[in-house]
């Protein structure tokens, strides 16, 4: 059985129990037999101890001394060498440390450019949420802001990080990209028409036509864009109106089917794409069909993206738990709120009155 040396009257630290190692070696030979008995060890020799103790002092022993704490030391063991590879792992933990506190973030440079990013953030933050108050303020007064869209004549209000949630805004903007995308590309499919009416193949009919078709494309396409399906996703997200995104995916549709339709190319219908690019190359007219090829390679992008986008939107919409009766409902009540929907009301409401009453004047 186990025996608790520091139960017996005459132990070693009795009477000092925090002695230095001269003291217990003082005392070595009144209890050189005797022995300290761990009992998940075996008996370790009182010299052992000793070792150890000069080693760190006697609070070594508990983890307070120099040495590392709960260090143990069997018998026979050499006491320099273990003592000398706990050093070593001291040493290396601490270097570890700094290493770690180098490459963590935890350095005093990292921890202040880590601080002057989060200020920086703040202050972003601060001057966001400010602008967006000093909106709300502003529509709930009745003044409306300044027009600012677009930008050589401003017909309406458009600022998307002023008007839509901060965890919506790089959605918005990317659909506002892929709208500004289609200008560009109308623009260039109209150049890419001119240019195969000017080189005359003679395999394309109807270049004339495509060269008038889509200069028409760059009005109409870009008023109907915005207006069907860009502004509509953009009011959906600042009023997270359900009846608004069904207005987005019904046109939005649509303009991905246009996508298509201009990457094919059909004669005459005003479009460079794949098949005019075909007939251009038959016809030698090399200048003209890679041209045809550039402009049916983005309309293929463009459609791609759309849908990544068209498909995004709509896991919002789902998350959101908009359904179509809400649609319906808020579609109806702006109808009655509107000036039409007023006026539209009133004349119903008077007509019912006189088929009541026999006054039909």
């Amino acid at each position: 059985m186990s025996r608790n040396p520091f139960e017996d009257d005459d132990d070693l630290f009795a009477e000092d129990p925090f002695g230095d190692s001269h003291t217990a070696s003082a005392r070595q030979n009144n209890s050189s037999a005797r022995v300290l008995v761990d009992d998940d060890h075996d008996a370790v020799p009182l010299h052992s101890v000793r070792r150890s103790e000069d080693a760190g002092g006697f609070l070594s022993g508990v983890g307070l001394g120099g040495g590392r704490a709960g260090s143990y030391i069997p018998v026979g063991a050499d006491t320099d060498a273990h003592i000398g590879s706990l050093k070593r792992g001291m040493f290396n933990d601490s270097n570890s440390g700094l290493t770690k506190s180098s490459g963590g973030g935890f350095a005093q440079d990292d921890r202040e450019t880590e601080l002057r990013r989060r200020e920086d953030a703040l202050a972003a933050r601060e001057q966001e949420l400010r602008a967006r108050e000093a909106h709300v303020q502003m529509m709930a007064s009745g003044a409306r802001p300044p027009l600012n869209f677009p930008p050589l004549y401003p017909i309406m209000y458009h600022a998307i990080d002023v008007e839509v949630p901060t965890g919506d805004r790089s959605t918005v903007r990317t659909i506002f990209y892929l709208w500004l995308a289609l200008e560009a590309m109308l623009v260039f499919n109209c150049v890419a028409c001119l240019v195969v009416m000017i080189s005359g193949p003679a395999d394309v009919s109807n270049s004339g036509a495509s060269f008038g078709s889509s200069f028409v494309y760059l009005f109409t396409i870009s008023a109907g864009s915005f207006f069907l399906w860009y502004r509509p996703v953009y009011n959906a997200y600042m009023k997270d109106s359900s009846m608004f995104f069904y207005f987005f995916f019904i046109f939005n549709g649509f303009h991905i089917l246009f996508d298509a339709y201009m990457a094919v190319g059909v004669p005459g219908a005003g479009s460079a794409g794949i098949i005019i690019m075909l007939q251009c190359l038959s016809s030698n007219k090399k200048a003209a069909g890679a041209l045809c090829g550039i402009s049916f390679s983005l309309w293929i992008l463009h459609l791609l993206a759309s849908l990544f986008m068209y498909r995004k939107v709509r896991t919002h919409y789902t998350a959101r738990g908009h359904t179509f009766s809400e649609a319906k409902q808020q579609a109806y009540q702006g109808f009655a709120q509107s000036s039409a929907g007023q006026t539209a009301v009133t004349t119903a409401a008077g007509a019912y009155m006189r088929s009541n009453t026999g006054n039909f004047v």
